[in-house]
């Protein structure tokens, strides 16, 4: 790894956030080093060396390689992050460097899955059932309870403190394990007895399995078989496994709107059960509020 490349990790790593976000930011900062030198040639060792028109030159690459404006946004803002971690706040709050400039500008919000349909949501578990009854246990879970992928791999950790909540009537569970940033969240429960089933059925998996719904001996092979068996169960494309949490977050909308709130109230607190925070309705319903055109 070269002097620049190093410096920008460690700046990287500095500006703090969540695990993944450090760790996404990190990848952009080397993508960056990487091209600056092989397409462009730029030889430079440390990050006050760096101007505008390197930055340009970046994003003109990634847009020819079909690289999306939403994605490189997102890059953009770990670049910006970078730079005043180091100091360079003039340049990364330079008119040069900003979206317009830069053509990324209008890009679209909307999220790129839509929620699983009934039917093929219940094709999938009966074929799970057959296959890999823990499996078909995390995925119930998720799109009973809203859990991203890692948190319904993880779940079998709170299996009993969900069903105590439950036998207690109460209407709200806390998600602790696999959460983003690893911040717990509360999330509502729509449909109780379909829960408790849900939860009886996967502490008896859980309990033939060591206390694990998908058997695997650490959390990273857990992940990677999750992925690889949610494909070729069909859940693919803009129905991947995060497809049963759209759906999830569909249901919760209309419960929040049937009980009288409006929908502005609704999106809020959709958003808050999902772990996003209730400032951000309009991304929940932007990203989780799309529907299939032929629904």
């Amino acid at each position: 790894m070269g002097i620049l490349a190093q410096e920008m990790k460690r700046l990287a790593q500095q500006a703090g956030g969540s695990h993944k976000t450090v760790h996404d930011r990190i990848k952009l900062a080397q993508r960056f080093c990487e091209r600056l030198v092989l397409a462009q040639n730029v030889q430079i060792r440390r990050v006050e060396q760096l101007k505008a028109r390197h930055i340009e030159g970046y994003v003109r690459e990634r847009l020819a390689q079909g690289i999306t404006k939403r994605s490189l946004q997102n890059e953009m803002a770990a670049v910006r992050c970078i730079l005043k971690q180091a100091g360079r706040d003039r340049l990364a709050q330079s008119e040069r460097l900003n979206n317009r400039s830069l053509g990324l500008s209008g890009a679209s919000r909307n999220g790129t899955r839509l929620a699983i349909t009934p039917e093929h949501y219940r094709d999938v578990l009966e074929t799970a059932r057959v296959k890999d009854p823990g499996m078909a246990a995390a995925l119930e879970l998720s799109r009973l309870m809203g859990l991203r992928s890692q948190e319904a791999v993880q779940s079998a950790q709170s299996l009993r403190t969900w069903k105590q909540a439950l036998e207690r009537s109460d209407t709200r569970v806390t998600v602790v394990f696999g959460t983003k940033g690893g911040r717990p969240r509360e999330t509502i429960i729509l449909d109780a007895a379909a829960v408790r089933k849900a939860l009886d059925n996967a502490l008896v998996v859980a309990e033939d399995r060591h206390g694990r719904l998908i058997d695997k001996p650490d959390l990273k092979s857990a992940m990677k078989y999750w992925h690889s068996q949610a494909a070729r169960l069909g859940l693919t494309g803009a129905y991947s496994p995060h497809s049963l949490r759209y759906a999830w977050a569909q249901d919760a909308i209309r419960h929040y709107l049937a009980q009288g709130f409006c929908e502005k109230e609704a999106l809020a607190m959709t958003a808050m059960d999902l772990g996003h925070g209730d400032g951000r309705g309009r991304y929940v319903a932007q990203v989780y509020g799309r529907r299939d055109d032929a629904d």
